[in-house]
């Protein structure tokens, strides 16, 4: 019944140009409703001077597991190291929605020795989206307060907008930003000189060593990304996976999966685990997906990395140099990915890999954060 109203909408254009406005109309009013609820949680926000807050502003809104498992890592690692103080999440729609007075309310609230952390990822770039307005409309309000940019992609075409970013965090002395990869660390040295700036790895590598997974494996998953960042179109993609098939059964996703955002960060833990089990399953993973690598490293699974069309994924692999070096693989081309994958099936990799991106990173960036905060007090 569903279906045949459905086919029937779909080719009654009259029908739909009269739908389409109310439907907008109504979907409009509902975000805007949700934005003003969001806003409103800080009037309940208690202005306590004695007990620190963290403001995590930025998180999560769309359905890309890699994202989320950022946001999941993030939650994670602030609970662990700030366990006595309350953590109060924002997206970013709602921080830039001057409409609610979002940042005229924080400021009533937000303290000396209160932490704003930033959603970490591809944000500090002007092909699009929210977050990098929101940086600066943040940083612009509060230019002393206590700020870490989780790792950032950095990447600016428009000149203009590059040195619009660099004057806004350059005024910050209390600021710290964390770069993903050793070209967003370059930029930032360069964008940032009065700011602290560390390559630090993607968060969701803290979770590499943490899990054992002893089911079978079987055949080879195709992990790839449908997106202007695609660098190879979907009947190369195709043909590698033909001839990937005549050494082991193969199956293809992406990390963006139909699910409702905000389905997905109610139960984070269960929709994050789910997505490492599935890469648990195969024998390989070939990926131009960063966090396609990284939960295939989560999983103890070996990977074989394809190229994008910027430098995110390339970049970040070098992380994994003299760490993992029998477990990710960068093809310089699909011929060498059937040849990497080719060699890889042949071998047996079941150790389990160490916890080292926890160890060596994350279990140091609080003390580390302290250390720049206190001397900027000093």
């Amino acid at each position: 019944m569903v279906d045949a109203i459905r086919k029937r909408f779909n080719v009654n254009t009259v029908l739909k140009s009269l739908l389409r406005p109310p439907y907008r109309l109504a979907k409009k009013l509902i975000q805007s409703w949700r934005i003003k609820v969001d806003s409103d949680r800080l009037l309940r926000v208690p202005n306590d001077v004695g007990r620190p807050k963290i403001f995590y502003l930025g998180v999560t809104e769309h359905s890309n597991l890699g994202d989320l498992a950022q946001h999941y890592c993030i939650k994670r690692w602030l609970a662990e190291n700030y366990p006595l103080r309350d953590v109060h999440e924002f997206e970013a729609t709602t921080v830039v929605d001057t409409r609610f007075n979002f940042l005229e309310r924080m400021e009533r609230v937000l303290n000396p020795n209160d932490l704003i952390f930033f959603q970490s990822g591809y944000t500090t770039q002007d092909l699009g989206g929210n977050h990098e307005l929101m940086h600066r409309m943040v940083i612009d309000r509060f230019p002393n307060a206590k700020t870490v940019l989780m790792p950032q992609t950095v990447f600016f075409k428009s000149e203009e907008r590059k040195q619009l970013t660099a004057r806004c965090y350059n005024q910050n002395p209390n600021l710290i930003f964390l770069a993903r990869d050793r070209v967003s660390y370059d930029l930032a040295c360069d964008m940032f000189p009065d700011v602290t700036v560390w390559q630090y790895p993607d968060i969701v590598t803290s979770l590499i060593g943490h899990c054992d997974y002893r089911c079978d494996r079987n055949g080879v998953l195709f992990c790839c990304r449908n997106d202007s960042e695609k660098h190879y179109p979907d009947d190369e993609i195709n043909r590698l996976r033909e001839r990937v098939a005549s050494l082991s059964s193969t199956d293809m996703i992406d990390t963006t999966i139909r699910k409702n955002y905000k389905a997905i960060r109610r139960r984070l833990d269960h929709f994050i685990k789910d997505e490492i089990q599935l890469f648990a399953r195969y024998e390989l993973v070939i990926t131009d997906r960063y966090h396609g690598t990284i939960f295939s490293l989560v999983a103890n699974t070996p990977v074989i990395v394809i190229k994008t069309n910027d430098h995110k994924v390339t970049t970040g692999v070098e992380w994994f140099h003299g760490v993992y070096d029998d477990r990710v693989f960068l093809a310089e081309s699909l011929e060498h990915a059937y040849e990497l994958a080719n060699r890889v099936l042949k071998g047996k990799h079941t150790y389990r890999l160490k916890p080292y991106f926890e160890k060596e990173y994350y279990g140091r960036l609080r003390d580390a954060i302290a250390d720049i905060h206190d001397r900027g007090e000093a």
